[in-house]
């Protein structure tokens, strides 16, 4: 933790929320059902032949995960064993059965070495094309799957690696679970597929940007940014998430508020785009 940056704040905010027990995964569950119910509404304006409703339908995707997968990979909805439950039902409810498991797992690897060479979000790979060539590295960026899973690849075959894998294991059980809820959801809603395909990729390149303001920029004395997010709900408060990352969404939501932001989506764009300077951050 670095001792310049007050955190009494937040980790007040967290204490007082915590009293009530039920009161942040209360909120969680609330806010995450109005955003599943926003995508639901989306995808009946999408039937309804308002082909633009994916977009919205894109934002409240993310900030779904947000508040569900994100935080659950953190035990910082219920601070129990049942937040990697919500973590795969949530994915199951979006269709990405496949995300809950391997997110919570590359996520947490990505916390415990963050910029180093073991961080599989600035692997050496990424780095390498990025200083190559950025608009290959910008255009390889947006594709969902096949370029997410070769970095995996890359990143679990690697031998520096092993050790750091092995440590944090993919639950079958959970897996399975989530893919046998996210087909049956499939057949009970029957969402338009130009509506779930159209989703995915629009939230693959909102998480992208989102992934450029946290952790790229050209003052590279920071580790991470704090940063204003459409629909961020708290994840822009990113320089306090990576010191204590147990603080719930609506302690850090609740924290930003009052805290300076060194970029925007808008900004980051420019830069990765523009600037020669900009890059990835380097550990501390």
């Amino acid at each position: 933790m670095r001792k310049n940056t007050p955190l009494i704040k937040e980790i007040s905010i967290e204490k007082k929320l915590r009293k009530r027990t039920f009161l942040i995964p209360f909120a969680t569950i609330l806010c995450a059902s109005i955003l599943l119910f926003g995508i639901g509404y989306c995808m009946h304006l999408f039937q309804q032949g308002h082909y633009w409703a994916f977009v919205p339908a894109g934002f409240f995707a993310h900030s779904f995960l947000i508040i569900t997968v994100h935080d659950g990979s953190h035990k910082a909805i219920t601070k129990t064993k049942y937040d990697r439950l919500i973590v795969n039902i949530s994915s199951a409810l979006i269709f990405i059965p496949f995300y809950g498991e391997h997110y919570r797992k590359y996520h947490l690897i990505h916390h415990g070495y963050t910029n180093t060479d073991l961080d599989p979000l600035a692997s050496p790979l990424l780095k390498n094309l990025y200083h190559k060539n950025r608009y290959l590295y910008i255009l390889m960026e947006t594709i969902p799957i096949l370029y997410t899973s070769y970095l995996i690849f890359d990143f679990n075959k690697r031998e520096n690696t092993q050790k750091v894998t092995n440590a944090i294991q993919i639950n079958k059980t959970f897996f399975i679970l989530s893919i046998c809820l996210s087909i049956i959801w499939f057949i009970v809603i029957k969402p338009p597929f130009y509506f779930v395909l159209l989703t995915l990729l629009l939230l693959n390149l909102i998480s992208v940007v989102r992934n450029w303001c946290e952790h790229m920029g050209t003052s590279l004395e920071h580790k991470t940014n704090t940063y204003w997010f459409p629909m961020g709900f708290g994840i822009g408060n990113h320089d306090v998430h990576h010191q204590h990352p147990n603080l719930s969404w609506l302690t850090l939501k609740i924290g930003l508020m009052k805290r300076k932001k060194n970029a925007n989506p808008l900004k980051t764009l420019k830069g990765i785009l523009f600037d020669k300077k900009f890059t990835f951050y380097k550990a501390k």
